[in-house]
């Protein structure tokens, strides 16, 4: 149901092309406006639009061949990649160790920090539509991050979602975010971090409390482009 009032929501952006959140408002017939409201703020993020203020303009779409560089490799090469990740063997050594370019192996680290942010955010914002929630803010190298906790999970993203309905922290869930939010200054504590920062923070909050084997079962079954 909600993939299907995503998709109502971008034909009628389509639509547009260029709009403000009444002009979408006054054709978006039973759609709740909270619920367009935190769509739009997501089209913004997965850049299928581009705001303004508060204009919003529909961002078309070049067709491209993503994670195309997976397919080059043996499965199995790609599977002690994803191995190699999951023990957080740095892309140098493992390339050393594989016989594959330095470059090729960080790229596919990449891919997998990219999915684990992504799936971490879709998860974010279908609890946050049911549940809307304060955040919190903290900075990591001049760098404001944006922080909400549902079900003892933290999630991270790059901009608030800010509707006006939010609910504040429960004590418990400030404890967790406390504890996440100092294991996360150690995990990036690394200035190379800044590089994708939104992306390794994803990663060290789902590498926390989990074995190796969690972790790889975890990608592994995950990773429907493998």
């Amino acid at each position: 149901m909600q993939d299907q009032i995503s998709m109502r929501i971008l034909k009628l952006c389509k639509r547009l092309d260029k709009f403000t959140i009444d002009d979408i408002l006054m054709i978006a017939c039973n759609i709740d406006e909270s619920v367009l409201k935190l769509q739009l703020i997501k089209f913004v993020q997965d850049k299928r639009l581009v705001q303004r203020g508060d204009l919003y303009f529909y961002k078309k779409r070049t067709p491209q061949k993503n994670n195309s560089i997976l397919s080059y490799y043996p499965a199995k090469t790609i599977d002690i990649i994803i191995r190699g990740f999951c023990c957080s063997i740095p892309g140098y050594k493992l390339s050393y160790i594989l016989g594959v370019g330095e470059d090729q192996v960080n790229k596919i680290y990449n891919i997998f920090r990219n999915f684990i942010y992504d799936r971490q955010r879709e998860k974010l914002f279908s609890h946050y539509n049911n549940t809307p929630q304060q955040c919190r803010n903290r900075v990591f190298y001049n760098i404001e991050v944006y922080f909400y906790v549902f079900e003892s999970q933290i999630f991270v993203i790059e901009k608030p979602l800010n509707l006006s309905n939010e609910k504040k922290f429960t004590k418990s869930e400030e404890q967790e975010f406390k504890r996440v939010y100092s294991y996360l200054t150690r995990f990036v504590a690394h200035n190379s971090c800044k590089s994708d920062l939104f992306q390794k923070l994803a990663e060290g909050i789902w590498r926390r409390n989990k074995n190796i084997e969690e972790l790889y079962n975890n990608l592994k079954a995950n990773l429907k482009f493998l």
